[in-house]
C-alpha cells in the first residue's frame, strides 16, 4: 500500500511512502492517522491524507517505507482533512505546515500520545468546613464542588487554581478519583438544561428561522449589544445536543472564554472542554481527545479550536464575528471565521455568526444573499439604548487626557452609586519619554519605534518586541536630567483618577494588569459585586462583558484612529465605539457614552452617531466599491524580512520585477511598488512588502502560484524570509 503524507516542511506538496504488510492494522482507517517516517536525515511525523494500492511517485530513488503507525484511530476525520486541504490551497501555504498547525503540540512529537488520568473532585458530605470560614477563594471553590463533582479542567476554566484544590484536598474536604475510569459518551437524553429563559419576539424569530433550516446555512445574528444573542446560541445548542450532535463555539479572545464557559456550565450538564493558548500542552491535548472520542459535547475556544476533530459536529457558533483576532497573524495565516464557514459547508451544517457590528465583508455577503441576516433591534429585558455625547476637546481644560466636562459627568454618576468605564487603548504610563532640553525621544534598540514608559515596572518597554530597558538618569544626547513622559496610557489615567476622585475605588484592566491566570475572572466578579466603581482599560473591555451597574462609558481618545493610513481603520473604530458603548446601561438604568475628540464634525462620527452602525457600514461599503478596495477586489501581499536591509530590498525588488514581467498574462491585476512596513525594523529585522490587487480571485490565485513556483530564483534563503498573505486585514 502507498500513502501520501503531509509533512511539516515548507514545500507545497505531499510525500509518498510505502506501508509494509506487517504494519497494516486490521480494520483501522489510516487516512488521518499519524505515521513516523524518515525525511531526509531526520525522523518526523506525517499525517496520512491519501492511500493507493499503486505507486504514483516517478522521481529518482526508491519510495521509503513508513516506520510506524502512531495512532489506533485517525486524529483527523475526512471533514478535517478536506478543510485543511482547502485552507492550504486557498491561503497558498505548505500543506504539511497547515496540518502541523492544526495538531496539538503533543501530537507533533514522534511518539504515541496516551490519555492521562482525569482528576475528579467530590465534596465530602460530613466534612467540617469551619477551617475555611475566612478563606473566600476556598469557600467559592468548595461551593462549586458541593453542587456537583468537578474535574480540575472545569475548575480551572472557572478561575479556581490548583493550589486551592490541593488545600481543600489536604484538609479532607474533597476526595479525588479518576474520571477516566468511568468516562463514556455523553447522554443526549440527560443534558439537564436549567435556567432556560423565555425568548422575546425577536429572539424567538431568530431561533425559529435557524431551527427550520436544513443542511448548510450561514446566519448572521445582527443584534445590538445586550440583545440576548448568547441566549439564542444556548437554545440552539440545546436543540443540537438533543439530536446527539456536538457543538463548536468560537470566541475571539481568551479574556472572553471564562465568562462564556461559566454560562455554558450553568446551563448544561454535559462535558464541556476548551482549547486556547492559556492551557498547557496536556490540557489542550485532553480537550482535543475528548471531542474526538465523543466524550465531550461542547467545545469552546479561540481560533485554533476550529481544527479539532469533532465527529458528530452539528452546529458552529462564532461570537463577535467581526473581531480581528480571528485572523492568525504569523505562521499559517488564516481567518478562522472564513475557515469555519467552509467547514460548515463541507459538513452541511448551520453556522451562526453573532455581532452588533458586522464586518464590511459580512455586510457584503448579506447583500449578495450568501448569508442570511437576522436583526435583533432591542436590548433584552428593560435595558434601553445608551445615549451618545461628543465632547469637543478644542479649547477644553484637559488634565492627563481627561476633559473637565468628562470629569463632571463621572462625578455625577459616582454620586448616584453607579459605575464608570473609561477606555484608552494604550497600556503603560505614557507613550514616550522625551528629553525636556533637546527633544530626544527614547527609541527601541531593536525596532524603529519609541519606547513606552511603564511606571509600575519602572521600565521603558517596546510594545513590538517586548524588550525592557532601564530608565536612564540623563539624556544620552545632551546629558540633561529632566526627562518628560508624554502621552497617556492606562497607568497614567488610573493614577489621575485616584487623585481626581480620592474616594473612588478604581481598577485597571490591561494585558499588564492581568498577566496571571485567574486574575481577570476575579476582577470581573469583583466589578459585578460593586467592589470597584471605576474601570479603566484597553479594548479588551469592549466585548462580551456584562456590567449591569455601569452607566457611563468614556472613550478617552479616538482621534488617532480617525487619521490612519489603514483602509480598515474607520471600520475598526466604529466597531470599537459601538462595542464599548454596549457596556453602558445594560441593566435598568440609563447609560451614557462620551467620546472625546478634537474633530467632532468628522464624517465617520456624524454618520455613526446620527444614523447608526448599519448606515455607516453601507456608506463604508459604497466607498470601498468606488475605490476598488476589498471586498470588491482581492488582496495578496508578498512580505519579506531579514537582518540585512540591503538584501531584503534587493529581494523585494527582484520579486517585484519578476511580477511585472509576468503580469501581462493576467487581466485585472495591479502590482504596487515595493514599500517598507509602517515600522520598518522590528526585532532587528527589516520588513518590506509588495501589494498585489486583482478583481478576479482566480487570476490572483494563479498569479500567486506562479510567484511561489519561481521565488527561489531570487531569494537568498539564508538571510531573507518571505511569505505570501491572502486576504490581509490591512494594506501592509
Amino acid at each position: 500500500m502507498y500513502l501520501q503524507l503531509a509533512i511539516n516542511t515548507p514545500l507545497y506538496r505531499t510525500f509518498e511512502y510505502k506501508l509494509s504488510f506487517d504494519l497494516k492494522i486490521e480494520g483501522v482507517n489510516l487516512i488521518g492517522c499519524r505515521a513516523l517516517v524518515k525525511f531526509g536525515n531526520r525522523k518526523t511525523v506525517g499525517i496520512i491524507v491519501e492511500q493507493s494500492e499503486k505507486q504514483t511517485y516517478t522521481g529518482k530513488g526508491a519510495v521509503k517505507e513508513i516506520e510506524e503507525i502512531l495512532d489506533d484511530s485517525p486524529i483527523f476525520d475526512k471533514y478535517n482533512i478536506q478543510l485543511l486541504k482547502w485552507a492550504a490551497s486557498y491561503y497558498h501555504y505548505p500543506i504539511g505546515e497547515v496540518f502541523y498547525t492544526a495538531m496539538p503540540l503533543l501530537l507533533r512529537k514522534p511518539e504515541k500520545a496516551g490519555l492521562k488520568p482525569i482528576d475528579l473532585w467530590t465534596f465530602v458530605s460530613d466534612a467540617d468546613t469551619s477551617c475555611i470560614s475566612r478563606a473566600k477563594a476556598c469557600k467559592a471553590a468548595l461551593n462549586i464542588i458541593r453542587e456537583a463533582p468537578c474535574t480540575s479542567h472545569k475548575l480551572k476554566e472557572l478561575g479556581i487554581n490548583q493550589a486551592i484544590i490541593t488545600k481543600l484536598f489536604n484538609l479532607g474536604l474533597i476526595t479525588k478519583s479518576n474520571l477516566r475510569d468511568q468516562v463514556h459518551e455523553w447522554d443526549k437524553n440527560n443534558i439537564s438544561i436549567t435556567d432556560a429563559k423565555i425568548l422575546n419576539d425577536e429572539q424567538q424569530h431568530a431561533y425559529d428561522v435557524i431551527s427550520a433550516s436544513h443542511g448548510f446555512n450561514a446566519f448572521v445574528i445582527n443584534g445590538v449589544t445586550g440583545s440576548g444573542k448568547t441566549e439564542i446560541y444556548l437554545q440552539l445548542i440545546a436543540k443540537t445536543l438533543k439530536q446527539g450532535k456536538q457543538a463548536l463555539v468560537l470566541v475571539p479572545e481568551i479574556n472572553l472564554t471564562p465568562q462564556t464557559v461559566k454560562r455554558f456550565y450553568d446551563r448544561f450538564n454535559v462535558p464541556i472542554v476548551c482549547i486556547h493558548s492559556s492551557l498547557n500542552d496536556n490540557e489542550r491535548f485532553e480537550s482535543f481527545a475528548m471531542m474526538k472520542r465523543n466524550e465531550a459535547a461542547i467545545l469552546i475556544g479561540t481560533r485554533s479550536a476550529l481544527f479539532a476533530n469533532i465527529p458528530n459536529l452539528g452546529i458552529i457558533i462564532i461570537d463577535e464575528e467581526h473581531d480581528s483576532s480571528y485572523r492568525q497573524g504569523d505562521g499559517f495565516r488564516y481567518h478562522a471565521r472564513d475557515c469555519a464557514v467552509m467547514l460548515a459547508f463541507i459538513r452541511q451544517i448551520p453556522i451562526i455568526m453573532g455581532t452588533a457590528t458586522p464586518s464590511i465583508e459580512t455586510v457584503n455577503n448579506i447583500q449578495k444573499k450568501k448569508y442570511t441576516e437576522i436583526i435583533l433591534s432591542k436590548r433584552a429585558g428593560n435595558a434601553s439604548d445608551a445615549i451618545f455625547n461628543i465632547i469637543d476637546m478644542r479649547r477644553q481644560i484637559i488634565n492627563h487626557g481627561i476633559s473637565k466636562e468628562l470629569s463632571l459627568h463621572i462625578n455625577e454618576e459616582l454620586g448616584k452609586g453607579n459605575q464608570v468605564l473609561l477606555l484608552i487603548n494604550r497600556r503603560g504610563y505614557s507613550q514616550k519619554l522625551i528629553c525636556h532640553n533637546c527633544g530626544y525621544v527614547f527609541m527601541c534598540k531593536n525596532c524603529d519605534s519609541n519606547l513606552t514608559y511603564h511606571m509600575t515596572e519602572n521600565r521603558l518597554v517596546c510594545h513590538h518586541c517586548e524588550t525592557k530597558f532601564i530608565i536612564p538618569h540623563q539624556c544620552p544626547e545632551c546629558g540633561f536630567t529632566e526627562l518628560t513622559p508624554t502621552g497617556n496610557g492606562t497607568e497614567q489615567i488610573f493614577e489621575h483618577i485616584q487623585q481626581l476622585f480620592p474616594n473612588s475605588n478604581p481598577v485597571r484592566i490591561d494585558r499588564d494588569a492581568i498577566n496571571r491566570k485567574g486574575v481577570l475572572n476575579t476582577i470581573l466578579d469583583d466589578i459585578n459585586n460593586n467592589k470597584y466603581n471605576i474601570i479603566i482599560g484597553t479594548q479588551m473591555l469592549a466585548k462580551g462583558h456584562h456590567f449591569p451597574n455601569v452607566t457611563l462609558v468614556g472613550i478617552i481618545d479616538i482621534d488617532s484612529c480617525l487619521f490612519s493610513n489603514n483602509y480598515r481603520a474607520h471600520e475598526q473604530l466604529a466597531q470599537l465605539i459601538v462595542q464599548v458603548a454596549g457596556r453602558s446601561g445594560r441593566g435598568e438604568k440609563q447609560g451614557y457614552v462620551y467620546l472625546q475628540t478634537h474633530t467632532p464634525d468628522h464624517p465617520v462620527l456624524s454618520t455613526l452617531l446620527n444614523y447608526g452602525y448599519h448606515t455607516f457600514a453601507e456608506e463604508c461599503l459604497k466607498k470601498r466599491k468606488q475605490m476598488m478596495l476589498p471586498p470588491f477586489t482581492n488582496y495578496a501581499i508578498l512580505k519579506a524580512d531579514g537582518t540585512e536591509r540591503e538584501k531584503v530590498i534587493s529581494f523585494i525588488y527582484d520579486a517585484y520585477n519578476f511580477m511585472n514581467s509576468q503580469s501581462s498574462k493576467f487581466s485585472n491585476l495591479v502590482i504596487m511598488k515595493p514599500t517598507s512596513a509602517y515600522i520598518t525594523r522590528k526585532q532587528n529585522r527589516y520588513h518590506f512588502y509588495v501589494l498585489i490587487n486583482s478583481r478576479a480571485k482566480r487570476d490572483l490565485s494563479e498569479f500567486v502560484d506562479l510567484i511561489i513556483a519561481n521565488i527561489d530564483r531570487f531569494q537568498c534563503k539564508s538571510s531573507v524570509h518571505s511569505v505570501i498573505e491572502i486576504d490581509p486585514l490591512g494594506n501592509e
